[in-house]
């Protein structure tokens, strides 16, 4: 069947051809500085998928995607497989200026496997925004951001170090905070909510993510406890496959509900849209199957009138933050903030790692992602 997508450049251009030569799929451990706790998971190290893509001129486009077994199902070994049996031979040879129908190709070539896909579809971009002096977020339709504000996740063991580390973040000028919670009893996590927003004043941005760890009856306890604390949103309490609950829940609140766990595809935002489940949408591009996926993905929440949170998994390196700032760059309706991960890592895989300034991180007019990535680094964290 014929592809109604057209290709980035015309075949007929005066833009030379970007032939695909190489596809490596490297899978590495990151190391965390420290424990990241959330509902059924204590993270130590992030089991990564690094894609690194070289075109026949010898240019190179780095990717990445983090496992995620209690989210996409993706581990480390799948995702290797993934991409040097299915995407691999489907790319080898081919233009790679021909992105937006390659990425078509591969979303096509085999079901589910965001993170794989995701991996390769940011090598992918990297690649040709390296090879045409632009930005990937001029390849994505241009951006309408030029700062963005991160948020920082708290996810300690204790609640005592979770506000120790906020009110030393908060020093450092970050104003947006996601508590993780669904990990203690409610009632604890209700007074720590609520001692927070004390502490923190009521000027910063707060959230709360339960990661799917609550009951029906649980979550409204804890909404009910913390209605005055004034949450931006409350992030997937309940089961992903859970609609019909995530709708009582909704109608039960004036919190607003974002969906995150529950979201691997366009048809799952436009589910919960019509049942009245959530307000907003996390984009993680490795749910949704990549950068070009997560726009299309963004400008139906627009439509539907959804906000969108925008989010690394636990933990990304910097090519997965650089991908996600570029992402986000774009995205009009980016109105829950963005999430990303690489300062929890011990090491970073990029020379240049990402990091806020007093809470903000302005974005850089440099080609592809903006950021050169250690060969040294990869190979030193590479697992085989």
């Amino acid at each position: 069947m014929k592809n109604s997508v057209f290709p980035l450049v015309d075949s007929n251009a005066s833009v030379a051809p970007l032939l695909i030569k190489r596809i490596d799929a490297i899978p590495v451990s990151l190391p965390l500085i420290k424990p990241m706790f959330m509902a059924g998971v204590r993270i130590e190290a992030a089991h990564n998928l690094v894609v690194r893509i070289e075109a026949s001129n010898g240019m190179v486009g780095w990717g990445e995607a983090a496992s995620a077994p209690l989210m996409t199902g993706d581990v480390q070994d799948g995702m290797l497989a993934v991409v040097n049996q299915i995407l691999k031979p489907l790319l080898i040879g081919q233009n790679a200026l021909d992105h937006a129908r390659l990425a078509r190709i591969c979303h096509a070539g085999i079901h589910g496997s965001g993170g794989p896909k995701a991996a390769v579809d940011t090598a992918l971009l990297d690649l040709c925004g390296k090879y045409l002096d632009v930005p990937v977020s001029d390849l994505l339709g241009g951006a309408v951001h030029k700062e963005l504000r991160p948020m920082y996740l708290l996810g300690n063991a204790s609640n005592d170090d979770n506000l120790i580390e906020a009110v030393e973040k908060l020093k450092q000028g970050i104003q947006f905070f996601k508590l993780k919670v669904g990990v203690k009893p409610v009632k604890e996590e209700i007074r720590f909510t609520l001692q927070l927003r004390e502490e923190l004043g009521p000027f910063v941005t707060l959230c709360a993510d339960a990661n799917t760890g609550y009951s029906l009856s649980a979550a409204k306890e804890y909404l009910s406890g913390i209605a005055d604390a004034g949450l931006l949103f409350f992030e997937q309490p309940l089961r992903s496959g859970d609609v019909r609950g995530m709708a009582l829940l909704a109608r039960s609140t004036q919190i607003p509900l974002c969906a995150d766990e529950a979201i691997s595809e366009i048809k799952d935002i436009l589910d919960y849209h019509a049942a009245g489940a959530a307000s907003g949408i996390n984009l993680k591009t490795i749910k949704i199957g990549g950068m070009s996926e997560a726009v299309r993905a963004a400008n139906v929440c627009e439509a539907l009138g959804l906000q969108i949170n925008l989010a690394c998994k636990v933990a990304e390196s910097t090519i997965g933050a650089a991908a996600l700032l570029q992402l986000g760059a774009v995205i009009n309706n980016l109105d829950w903030g963005i999430s990303i991960t690489n300062h929890y890592l011990v090491a970073d895989l990029a020379t240049d790692p990402i990091h806020a300034v007093k809470g903000g991180i302005t974005l850089a007019r440099k080609p592809g992602l903006g950021i050169d990535v250690s060969d040294a680094e990869v190979n030193r964290f590479r697992t085989r």
